[in-house]
């Protein structure tokens, strides 16, 4: 989920004074868009943001958004895919069965619980939240709420854009850091939380490493290269993608000595999938999937 327009639509909800619905999906079994943990916002309107279905169980949400701000009481709806025409008329075709939790969020009571749930997608710290689920054996729901992967890249080239700008798509939060401050002063990072010309050498020294989930060494100058694989070589990033081919893969590893052990089963280089096509929004484009393939695993 990108949280993003989500938290847009909150903010300015928020600052109108008005009611929100919180949809969660709390359950699901078989085949099912979204996962337990999806979330979206409705409105008094019927309007949303956030998708818990490829777009067929929304409308239907909105309705029921409706009843819960009327009653101040929370609904628990629950979709049996398999048999959707029968229960629902939606014609969905998936096989599966998903349970969603709707509570009212109203300026009365802050908003509780989203508005501390924004706070972790804002960039926070991984929390979990207690959602009431009247009417159940158990009355109470628990979800983990994760903050968005923040990804650090290294080098600001015209190739590092439209890294940045995939990253945003997806919600993430993009770091760029460079030696040259041509590079910075005329890249288009407007998507990029945070902009920094840096001497390579002085990384560490000047952001904090820790924070990063992920880092992509996209320099195109082999001594900076050099100094970000070594102190990225003292980090626990799970993920560290390296542009070039295999070769100057392998003489950056000689290079650094013992610091090449501590880059093992986590160095990525050639960085990428193997998708096929040319070109740096391609060449992007594998980047993120593979990191998503890394998030995926973790």
């Amino acid at each position: 989920m990108n949280p993003t327009k989500l938290l847009q639509f909150f903010d300015d909800h928020r600052e109108r004074g008005e009611p929100l619905v919180l949809a969660t999906v709390f359950e699901t079994q078989g085949s099912t868009y979204s996962k337990a943990g999806a979330q979206m916002l409705i409105n008094e309107h019927g309007v949303f943001r956030g998708m818990l279905s490829g777009g067929c169980l929304e409308g239907d949400l909105a309705v029921r958004a409706q009843v819960v701000l009327e009653s101040g009481d929370v609904q628990i709806v629950d979709y049996d895919l398999a048999n959707d025409d029968e229960l629902w008329g939606l014609g969905v075709g998936c096989d599966g069965l998903m349970r969603v939790l709707l509570q009212p969020l109203q300026p009365g009571n802050a908003y509780v619980p989203f508005a501390q749930i924004a706070e972790v997608l804002r960039g926070g710290t991984a929390a979990e939240f207690t959602l009431p689920l009247a009417g159940e054996a158990e009355n109470e729901l628990v979800i983990r709420v994760e903050p968005p992967p923040q990804i650090l890249v290294l080098g600001a080239g015209l190739d590092a854009e439209p890294v940045v700008r995939i990253a945003a798509e997806l919600g993430w939060h993009c770091t760029i850091s460079d030696h040259r401050p041509a590079y910075i002063d005329s890249g288009r990072f407007e998507s990029a939380v945070a902009t920094h010309c840096i001497p390579a050498e002085d990384l560490a020294a000047t952001l904090d490493l820790s924070r990063y989930d992920m880092a992509i060494v996209m320099s195109h100058h082999l001594p900076s290269d050099r100094s970000y694989l070594m102190q990225l070589a003292g980090t626990g990033m799970r993920y560290i993608g390296l542009l070039g081919p295999a070769g100057r893969r392998e003489r950056l590893l000689t290079e650094i000595g013992d610091a090449a052990a501590r880059l093992k089963d986590r160095l990525y280089g050639p960085a990428g999938l193997d998708i096929g096509g040319r070109g740096p929004e391609v060449i992007a484009l594998s980047i993120i999937a593979q990191m998503q393939q890394i998030l995926a695993m973790s």
